[in-house]
């Protein structure tokens, strides 16, 4: 199978089960970061480098050349309550490869999609997407920013169903969908926590951290289908419980959540992020040529960030995952469309200043 598509059911098995776990293990370590903080002021070394030098250490005038692989993922899920089953669609996604590097505040990355490790569309279907997303995050402050377009989705579980044998998936090619959001937070203990150490690698977080983050955000998710969200190798029986042909939702909000960075043996990093987000939405559903305005309701969504990371001398490697989660309802169906990245890289640091130096003292 796909190695891409291997990350994407690994990430789709285990969200349920993040769900139930993450929460309380994030408020445990919530209030013992709370308890555990410590008392004295600052030096006058943390006030000038805006950071604890104890706790972080800054490698961003170093040259930063990194690679690996990425799989950018986006999945709708329907549930209708009246028979407690749930389409799960996705568009066939793509492995990449990627070549980047960073100095200072200067950054670049490009990847590719080789055609010799995406060859299974007469298994999952074909998918023309386009997918770009941007995280940028500094001692204080992060933001993140996506949008997302796929035409073409597999029904993931048709066993659920029918009594599916077929090797090819079902599939929806006329189904197509834009996402598109922006969301900014802030960090609460950014003297002493560093986010870029567990996902931009331009820091070393060298003692365990913790920081609440609060935010805003807003969205945009439309999906349209003029045959229906049911593929048509499904009974038709289903269609009267998942009548939906498209729709289009957007919402604004706030975010309030926990992150943690838990050091082992100075060399190894777990980082885990929990933010959920609470605000309005407005929604239009539409089917048979009939649409039906929601009224503003209430609305939620959950970001969720993993990052497992090694530190050596000069190298360092790692992966992380970056996922963000959007519900809403329609009469008895509860939709849910997630969106993210998972990357596994490797990397290497090097010091241009003393390369520069070197240079000079050769030349005397």
């Amino acid at each position: 199978m796909k190695k891409s598509l291997k990350i994407t059911h690994l990430y789709h098995f285990g969200k349920s089960k993040m769900k139930r776990y993450l929460l309380p293990v994030f408020l445990i370590l919530a209030a013992t970061n709370l308890y555990s903080q410590e008392s004295e002021s600052f030096s006058s070394e943390v006030k000038k480098n805006k950071y604890d030098t104890a706790r972080i250490t800054d490698l961003s005038d170093k040259l930063n050349i990194y690679t690996g692989t990425y799989a950018k993922f986006y999945s709708i899920e329907l549930n209708n309550s009246a028979i407690n089953k749930k389409l799960k669609l996705e568009p066939n996604g793509k492995t990449s490869l990627g070549l980047g590097f960073s100095y200072k505040w200067i950054g670049l990355g490009v990847s590719f999609s080789p055609s010799f490790i995406n060859k299974d569309d007469e298994i999952y279907g074909k998918t023309k997407s386009f997918d770009t997303q941007l995280n940028i995050y500094t001692n204080t402050f992060g933001a993140d920013a996506y949008f997302q377009y796929y035409k073409g989705f597999y029904l993931k579980n048709p066993d659920n169903f029918i009594n599916w044998q077929n090797d090819a998936f079902p599939f929806r090619p006329d189904l197509e969908s834009y996402s598109f959001g922006v969301s900014g937070y802030y960090f609460t203990n950014n003297k002493r926590f560093s986010y870029k150490a567990a996902f931009t690698r331009t820091q070393i977080q060298k003692k365990s951290a913790g920081s609440f983050i609060m935010g805003i955000y807003a969205n945009v998710n439309m999906a349209d289908a003029p045959n229906g969200l049911v593929p048509d190798e499904l009974p038709d029986t289903l269609i009267s419980y998942y009548n939906i042909e498209g729709y289009k939702t957007g919402s604004v909000g706030f975010s309030a959540g926990y992150t943690y960075t838990l050091v082992l043996f100075k060399r190894v990093f777990i980082n885990g992020s929990l933010v959920p987000g609470l605000g309005i939405r407005n929604a239009e559903f539409w089917a048979n040529d009939i649409t039906n305005k929601q009224n503003t309701t209430l609305t939620g969504s959950l970001t969720t960030r993993i990052a497992l990371g090694y530190e050596g001398k000069n190298i360092y490697a790692g992966i992380r995952l970056i996922s963000i989660i959007d519900s809403y309802n329609y009469e008895s169906v509860d939709i849910s469309s997630s969106g993210g990245n998972v990357s596994l890289y490797f990397g290497k640091r090097f010091n241009v200043n003393n390369l520069f130096k070197k240079k000079q003292k050769s030349s005397i």
